[in-house]
Order: structure tokens, then sequence, then C-alpha cells
């Protein structure tokens, strides 16, 4: 008997709730935050080429960069540290310290002479006088040698991840292996709770083993955008 769409078309099925779920959960995670630094970087360093349309967003996707890999690395109050799990690599030791840093000093606040503001006088070029006070914000981008090395220490971090995740991902893939193939198919999925986009609420808290997901309406567009299949939708 054949489930889901046909042959090619795999049927999506939640794992249960299991200690190894939650691990997997978490472990998966800081893979989704190590994949999301690594697409800015490439995105920043490609915009770096001659009249690339993303020339001036580099230094910003180079600042979430940052901040999506100290995700995976400072205190969250919903998971531990990645790492918890895995070794920075002595060798990139250093570059995940300035990583930290930058993050810290100069993105998430703006403590950094990397970005320094000056209080300058404008004057009429012919007769000096004043034409105004403004002030001028001069910001030192990470040098494109350390931008590089990041991009390394990224790479590094993920393959490591992917070796710890692969004993976890075996032993649940065990664990759907040994059910019955009806029961597999028809277990629980999360719950898509919809919200029109003025009940936004950016404070809730995630748990460690997911049963829900929200999306967020604009009230002009709810009729259409609900008519069209999400992500949790079609794994069913």
């Amino acid at each position: 008997m054949e489930y889901g769409g046909g042959p090619t078309t795999p049927l999506v099925v939640t794992v249960g709730d299991s200690r190894d779920a939650r691990l997997f959960v978490e472990l998966s995670s800081f893979g989704a935050d190590l994949s999301e630094a690594q697409h800015a970087l490439d995105l920043a360093i490609s915009g770096k080429e001659e009249d690339s349309p993303l020339n001036d967003a580099s230094a910003y996707m180079i600042g979430f960069a940052a901040v999506a890999y100290c995700r995976t690395i400072l205190h969250s109050n919903v998971r531990r540290r990645l790492t918890d799990y895995i070794e920075v690599p002595p060798e990139l030791l250093e570059i995940h310290n300035q990583v930290k840093t930058f993050r810290n000093a100069t993105i998430a606040h703006s403590q950094s002479d990397l970005s320094v503001t000056y209080p300058v006088g404008v004057l009429d070029a012919r007769t000096l006088e004043v034409r105004g006070v403004v002030g001028a914000t001069v910001i030192s981008p990470l040098p494109w040698l350390v931008v590089q090395r990041f991009r390394t220490l990224l790479a590094a971090m993920e393959e490591l991840l992917d070796e710890a995740i692969q004993p976890v991902r075996v032993r649940l893939e065990g664990q759907l292996r040994g059910m019955d193939r009806k029961t597999l198919a028809s277990g629980a999925r999360p719950k898509v709770l919809e919200r029109l986009a003025g009940e936004f609420n950016p404070w809730t808290k995630r748990p460690p083993y997911p049963t829900t997901q929200t999306f967020y309406w604009e009230r002009e567009d709810a009729a259409a955008d609900r008519s069209t299949s999400c992500p949790l939708d079609e794994a069913q």
C-alpha cells in the first residue's frame, strides 16, 4: 500500500517526543543558525563583486552573520550552548573570540571604536560661515581577511555539528523503523495557529519539543494567504 502523494513523493511525519527527539531538535537548531550565518557571509562576499546590487548591504550581512553565529554560543533560556556539545578547533579559537567580541561590542551594543560618531561643523567653502553642525558616523568594517577566517570557522563548526548529530539521527531512524507503518503515517503533526499581524508577539518562548507553529497575516491578505498551503500543511 502506498501512502502520501505517490511513489516518488515522500510522506513527512513528526518524530514522537523523547529525550533523543529533543536533543535532535536542539542540535538541528544550531545547524539552522550556522546555515544562516554562512549564507549571509556568502552574500556579503559576493556583494563585493563589481556592480553587485548587494555591495551596499555587505557590511550589514556580515553583522547578521556574527549575530546568527553567536546565537549558538551565547547563553539562551531555551537551549544549551553549541560549545557544550562540540569544541572550537584550537586553530580557530582566535577568530571565534573575535567574532563574539565584534557581536557584543559593535553589533549588539554600540561600544567599540569600530563605529565612531564625530561632531562636525559644516562651513561655507567661500566665506567660512557656519552652515550647521551634523553628527558624522565613521564605521570600520571587518577586514576581508577576518571575514574569510570567519567563513572557515562556520564551515568547521558545521562539520563538527554534523558529526554530533549523526548518532542521534541513527537512533531516531531506528525508532521510526520499529513502529507500525500505519501508526507512523497517522501520527500527530504540529498544529498551525493563525493570527493577524496586529497580534504579533515576539515574547514567546519555544519549547524543547514543538507542537505548534504560529503564522501572522495582514488583514487585507488573510483570505488569499490562508488559501495557500504552508510548509506544515504540505507535510501532511
